[in-house]
């Protein structure tokens, strides 16, 4: 069909006006703002729902799902358990399929990252939640505790308490640390260091055996019961609870009274730890945000996925307490109900 002068003035205006929209979209919303899919699925994996911790994490997370699928939006998680063990973990983020973000509390910080190179290789984003990566640019974001600080406050409390204590120096120290290659359990070995070490260094302060303990209660009773045979010990300072609690298994099977013979001090708040703290067993906890850090970390893939939405800091960081006798009943409030993503749009 031959076209009239007319005709073909009115086509190539439309190809210019189609041409000028583009360029217009692309300078106003920029080329790397995604389409959003019509369902969100989410992977959430964590490294051990074996711990309460980790329960909490994912109670956050799928708190903030059901608000999303609330306001409308068709949206699903799914929950994958690696029972720490690195390669379980790996192998799960490599064989997940149709993922839209993948979510997750690592394992290990360097064992993980060749499975997340894959997967930001290909577009998918990576939000790691509690526990970080060697490798800040394999993620979108890191959501947790600065355990370096709520470590430091763990150890401020030991020390208080010793001294309310009255207990002649130098006082003698047990650390239990938890799993090598986690930034927690390094972080956290970090924070007690340099509160603990200056001490050590004015002779105020013996640090008569420091173990692994794998963040697992029977290794924190195990081990535990091997140093009391061997050392008398006036505190306990645990890198998490489910030491703690094993620590104070050990101290009452050596006949001795926890939290007076023997003071501990844990770090997780979770709910066993909480009630030894009330009983007087464990004199404080450090209280973080597992549920926070599971729901924050839905919201920032939602909005990375449907807006585009980059945080301004490449760490979000969670909210921590000192809980002790005095605060046991009221900490909750301040940690574990949801609160708006700093930052978000």
């Amino acid at each position: 069909m031959k076209l009239s002068g007319i005709s073909k003035t009115v086509l190539v205006l439309i190809v210019v006006v189609v041409i000028i929209a583009g360029v217009l979209a692309y300078f106003l919303l920029g080329p790397g703002v995604p389409t959003a899919p019509k369902k969100i699925k989410l992977g959430l994996f964590i490294s051990n729902l074996g711990n309460p911790y980790f329960v909490a994490l994912k109670d956050g997370a799928e708190a903030a799902v059901k608000e999303l699928k609330n306001k409308g939006i068709e949206v699903e998680m799914i929950v994958y358990d690696a029972k720490d063990d690195p390669s379980l973990q790996v192998s799960q983020i490599e064989t997940a399929t149709g993922i839209s973000a993948v979510l997750v509390n690592p394992v290990h910080k360097e064992a993980i990252q060749p499975a997340l190179r894959k997967v930001i290789e290909v577009g998918i984003p990576v939000v790691t939640t509690d526990r970080d990566v060697a490798d800040p640019t394999l993620r979108l974001v890191f959501i947790g505790t600065d355990n370096v600080k709520g470590a430091e406050q763990a150890a401020e409390a030991l020390i208080k308490a010793l001294q309310e204590s009255g207990k002649p120096q130098p006082w003698r120290v047990v650390i239990l640390n938890g799993i090598p290659g986690t930034t927690a359990a390094e972080d956290r070995k970090k924070g007690f260091h340099n509160v603990l070490d200056p001490l050590v260094g004015q002779g105020k302060v013996v640090i008569v055996a420091e173990e692994i303990a794998n963040f697992r209660r029977d290794q924190g009773l195990s081990v535990m019961e091997s140093i009391l045979a061997k050392e008398k010990v006036d505190a306990v300072i645990a890198a998490n609870d489910e030491m703690a609690l094993g620590a104070i298994q050990a101290i009452e099977g050596a006949g001795l009274k926890p939290g007076v013979d023997v003071i501990v001090v844990g770090y997780d708040a979770i709910p066993d730890a909480v009630e030894a703290v009330r009983q007087g067993k464990m004199y404080a906890t450090i209280a973080q945000s597992p549920f926070l850090q599971g729901y924050w970390a839905v919201y920032a893939a939602y909005y990375h996925i449907t807006q585009g939405w980059k945080p301004a800091e490449d760490w979000i960081p969670t909210p921590t307490v000192v809980v002790t006798k005095a605060n046991a009943d009221t900490f909750q409030v301040e940690v574990a109900s949801p609160k708006p993503l700093p930052g978000a749009p």
